[in-house]
């Protein structure tokens, strides 16, 4: 492993070698014949209504630059990233959006590198990268749901065994979807740590698979996650599917981190989804036992959960909070390319620290359209009703149109 001073320094390095990467190129092979460049324009427009407290509203135009190379020699490449999101609006005073910097609620634009790791190679089916990444892991990954990603600063080994596949993650640093700064993880006392994750996934042959994962970090937090998917096809328009989710979470040694010392929580989410050609109706229920679940891992951590109820904007993973939810999905056939989504999610039972029991709901409506005419062109509208005991009851609408250019 490399020290966690070296780590991006080192993935930096890697943008020395265009000698050898254009010598390499020459024979229709490695860094520059193999790489890919893709570009992705997003004009976000965020609108949430805080009943009794100050609105939130921006627009922004957003960037994101990505940069895959190929291999040199089959051995080793280098990944970048640029994002950028632009203010067209938003006034002080009015942030929280998610799509633009703060910046002591001044509402400005951002421009960072995103992404920038070094990679290699270790056989047909091992890999390893360090430096700055998005990852998608189910205990440590990164949020796409606002203007640009947030990104994680790391080491990665991944390998591929059948249909069987492992993974090791270290990370020293982080840093949230509208920060241009990576941020180093950091206890209550002001020292520093790292978050590590192992885990697993296998495809059985009648198509159910299981993944597992662990990760801590030390004396701050650790947690447990394991899930399992069955699908079963009724007819040939017809299919059912169930997932069910456990999450597990306490504090380790001290807990110097941003939970308790005595933090202990459980989660469960179990679902099924009924497919019959365009349309999909899925039924859900979570359970949370002991504390409120905490997913992320502190600083500019911007970890989150995976499981059905982990909606718009609420988790529904309070203290105690039992939750359910009913989803339609439907595919308009007589408009190619327009899918609609519906659902309803709510959540009672939740310890408040009160003698009244804590209630929340929250109401979500989405539109799709993926433009025919223009490829990788889309226009999507996300509504949201959220009411709550817990926290401010909001009215919520994100506008977001989506540009993706591939280049090869």
């Amino acid at each position: 492993m490399f020290k966690k001073r070296n780590l991006l320094s080192v993935a930096l390095l890697a943008a020395t070698f265009p000698a050898v990467a254009a010598s390499d190129a020459v024979q229709g092979q490695g860094f520059f014949a193999d790489s890919k460049v893709n570009l992705n324009l997003r004009t976000f427009y965020f609108n949430r209504d805080k009943v009794g407290a100050t609105d939130a509203k921006a627009l922004s135009q957003a960037l994101r630059l990505d940069f895959e190379s190929g291999y040199i020699n089959n051995i080793i490449g280098f990944d970048a990233s640029v994002f950028s999101s632009l203010k067209l609006s938003g006034e002080r005073g009015e942030g929280g959006t998610g799509i633009l910097n703060d910046n002591g609620n001044a509402q400005e634009s951002y421009t960072k590198i995103g992404q920038a790791a070094i990679k290699l190679k270790l056989g047909e089916n091992t890999k390893f990268k360090a430096g700055r990444v998005v990852i998608d892991y189910p205990l440590l990954n990164d949020s796409d749901s606002r203007a640009t990603p947030s990104a994680t600063q790391a080491a990665i080994l991944e390998t591929n065994i059948e249909n069987a596949k492992f993974y090791a993650v270290w990370s020293d640093r982080a840093s949230s979807k509208t920060n241009d700064s990576f941020e180093k993880y950091t206890d209550s006392n002001g020292d520093d740590y790292d978050v590590k994750t192992v885990g697993a996934s296998y495809q059985f042959h009648n198509g159910v698979s299981v993944d597992v994962a662990y990760a801590e970090a030390e004396d701050v937090l650790n947690q447990k996650y394991v899930k399992v998917s069955y699908p079963w096809q009724l007819s040939d328009k017809t299919s059912l599917n169930f997932d069910g989710f456990y999450y597990s979470g306490e504090a380790d040694g001290s807990a110097q981190g941003h939970v308790g010392a005595d933090y202990d929580s459980d989660l469960y989410n179990v679902a099924a989804q009924l497919k019959h050609d365009n349309t999909k109706l899925t039924l859900s229920y979570q359970q949370v036992n002991g504390d409120e679940y905490e997913e992320t891992w502190g600083a500019d951590d911007d970890n989150g959960l995976n499981t059905w109820n982990s909606v718009q904007r609420l988790d529904f993973d309070r203290a105690d909070e039992k939750s359910w939810q009913l989803r339609l999905d439907y595919d308009v056939k007589q408009v190619k390319g327009l899918s609609l989504m519906t659902r309803y999610t709510r959540g009672d039972n939740i310890d408040n620290g009160t003698s009244s029991e804590g209630k929340e709901w929250e109401r979500n409506f989405e539109v799709k359209y993926a433009f025919q005419q223009v490829d990788g062109l889309s226009l999507r509208l996300r509504n949201s009703t959220v009411r709550s005991t817990e926290t401010v009851d909001t009215n919520e609408n994100r506008l977001i149109l989506n540009y993706n250019i591939a280049f090869k």
